[in-house]
């Protein structure tokens, strides 16, 4: 009877437990049809209002791009209007400066020959209306002081308004009106510039009829030179012959050469004063040399050399004035000039003074070019050819050969250091800042403390990649986490005893909220419930050791207690992954910079998956 008792009570508990088990099913089965109703009325409410927003922001995106073609087409219309604007202004600008300049350049004109009558009226001396045959004419004369004391007389024929122009020097003038007045002796500025005597002047222009055409001619005959003629001879150079005449006055000496083939005059003279400093000069020069000399001059006597200017000596003065002229080719005008020796030497003297001085500038100036181009060109290495080059500092100009001033030398090499240039974009006109180490050929857009800072964060980026292996988050991660963050949160309000909400919140607030206060009676609850879980027991372990529970020697053999049991449940780490990733490595990702996040993940390393070196540099 006991038997049978036991068997039919044995029947019943099996019947309820099949009963019960049955009930949690159903239970079970219907509260997954009703989250699953639920999960998919949430997506579809989810998707609607996703579609909502992409439709929203399309027609955001066209509202925009009608206003953007709109603002386009009024942006245009504005630049041509201000163009259009902006040339026509410019234009008128233009007009007004172009008319003003005109206005300007005649005002100066206008003062310029109001300057010039001025001083034609200013140098008038003489003028009056004068008939010669049948031709009436006006005649002025004018005086002018500028180098040399002239006269220029103008001849003006209404008839046939021409203007005849002589210019007269001073010596004209005076040889002129002293034979026409009969002086006997020199005449002033003050008599010659009366007006009998310039009356005297105008006697002597003469009228040729050339083709019906009158020709006035100013008569320069009986013109002669003042002294006495002391000299007459025949002197060849440069393959022809002149005839010279020597006058002689109490003031000066004058030379008079006359070239038959060609009826050309020509003169010079030369003052006492400057002929007694001449022999005073070869007298010095030649005073050392006399002596010695064989060639020596005989009529050149260096004791008689200030004698030869009195009356007795003149033939010798005359015999070595005759030796020292020169008559020669002007190499700038191409006709002969007659000239002392002193003048031709004086004249070696200044080209070979000016031609010193002119290699001495070039030599100069080329010094002065080549520093100049040690300051405005250096030295660059071109990376890309790997080969030398050379760049303008001021124009940045580039070439690959040497500057030519710098001869055989060449430029120092260049510095290895990094600089900061500048450089203009043609297009917009920007200007944009870059680095460049023309030592090595590198440029960048960064500076040195920018790109020390850009290589930091990549290698505190692999640093921390290598040891948490991080990956690109992307925004279904983020959100993926978050729900089942906050899914755990909700579970837990909602059934607190169930052991799978009891781990999870637990684990939620120790290595997310990194609240080890309130994961401390979690755990213990958990452990309570189930204490041979490998999950709970590596997880709790990991908690005991980074809260440093006391006394800690007894937390610490604990968790070593708690590591064993589970790796002899759990070998191969297969249920605590998930944990690992979902929550200690998520800590870390979420704040790669807390101490608490990374003393977990270590400790995980360290004492579940036995990688002591990745959980040293964790600890570091």
């Amino acid at each position: 009877a006991k038997a049978m008792a036991l068997r039919h009570e044995s029947v019943r508990v099996c019947a309820e437990t099949r009963i019960a088990a049955f009930v949690r099913k159903e239970i079970q089965e219907s509260k997954s049809k009703e989250m699953k109703s639920a999960a998919l009325i949430i997506q579809k409410q989810m998707r609607q209002v996703f579609a909502r927003r992409f439709v929203a922001s399309l027609l955001k995106k066209m509202k925009e791009d009608e206003m953007f073609q709109l603002r386009i087409k009024c942006a245009t219309s504005l630049q041509t209007s201000w163009r259009r604007f902006f040339w026509r202004n410019r234009f008128l600008n233009h007009q007004k400066r172009k008319i003003e300049c005109e206005r300007q350049n005649n005002t100066k004109k206008r003062e310029h020959l109001r300057q010039k009558r001025r001083l034609s009226l200013a140098s008038l001396l003489y003028r009056d209306v004068i008939r010669i045959d049948t031709t009436i004419a006006t005649v002025s004369i004018h005086l002018y002081e500028d180098v040399q004391t002239t006269m220029l007389l103008k001849v003006y024929v209404p008839s046939t308004r021409e203007t005849f122009s002589f210019r007269l020097n001073e010596n004209e003038v005076r040889e002129c009106l002293e034979r026409a007045l009969c002086s006997e002796g020199r005449l002033s500025w003050d008599e010659m510039l009366k007006r009998d005597a310039l009356n005297e002047l105008t006697k002597r222009l003469m009228i040729r009829n050339v083709r019906g055409r009158p020709i006035f001619l100013f008569s320069r005959r009986n013109i002669v030179e003042r002294g006495l003629l002391i000299k007459t001879a025949v002197l060849q150079s440069c393959g022809e012959i002149f005839l010279l005449s020597m006058f002689r006055s109490p003031d000066d000496i004058v030379f008079c050469t006359y070239q038959p083939s060609t009826r050309l005059q020509l003169r010079t003279k030369i003052s006492i004063p400057k002929l007694s400093s001449w022999l005073n000069q070869s007298y010095a020069e030649n005073r050392t040399t006399w002596s010695s000399s064989e060639n020596a001059d005989a009529s050149f006597i260096p004791e008689q050399a200030l004698r030869l200017l009195k009356q007795e000596n003149q033939p010798n003065l005359i015999e070595w004035l005759v030796k020292r002229v020169v008559i020669r080719t002007n190499p700038k005008h191409g006709k002969f000039e007659l000239l002392f020796q002193y003048e031709a030497e004086e004249e070696r003297v200044i080209k070979l003074v000016t031609k010193i001085q002119s290699q001495w500038r070039r030599i100069k100036s080329r010094r002065a070019a080549k520093s100049q181009t040690y300051t405005h060109w250096e030295k660059i290495y071109v990376r890309e050819e790997r080969m030398f080059a050379y760049r303008n500092t001021i124009t940045d100009e580039r070439q690959w050969e040497k500057p030519k001033l710098l001869g055989e030398d060449d430029l120092p090499e260049p510095v290895d250091e990094w600089r900061t240039e500048q450089i203009v974009d043609p297009t917009t006109g920007q200007v944009h800042v870059y680095h460049v180490n023309y030592g090595t050929g590198q440029s960048s857009w960064l500076t040195e403390k920018e790109a020390a800072v850009l290589v930091q964060r990549r290698y505190r980026s692999k640093h921390e990649s290598d040891l948490i292996g991080k990956k690109k988050l992307d925004l279904v991660d983020v959100v993926n986490a978050l729900k089942f963050i906050q899914g755990a949160r909700d579970k837990y309000d909602k059934d607190p005893n169930k052991l799978a909400n009891i781990v999870n919140y637990a684990l939620l607030c120790h290595c997310i909220d990194l609240d080890f206060e309130k994961a401390r009676p979690i755990y213990k609850e958990a452990m309570k419930v189930s204490p041979n879980h490998p999950l709970i027991a590596r997880a709790y372990g990991i908690y005991l050791l980074a809260s440093c529970q006391l006394p800690r020697a007894t937390s610490f053999q604990t968790a070593c207690r708690l590591f064993n049991e589970a790796d002899l449940a759990d070998p191969t780490q297969s249920k605590f992954h998930s944990a690992t990733e979902i929550y200690f490595r998520w800590s870390v990702l979420a704040d790669s910079k807390n101490p608490l996040a990374l003393l977990n993940f270590a400790l995980v390393h360290q004492c579940i998956y036995k990688k002591y070196d990745h959980s040293e540099r964790l600890y570091r």
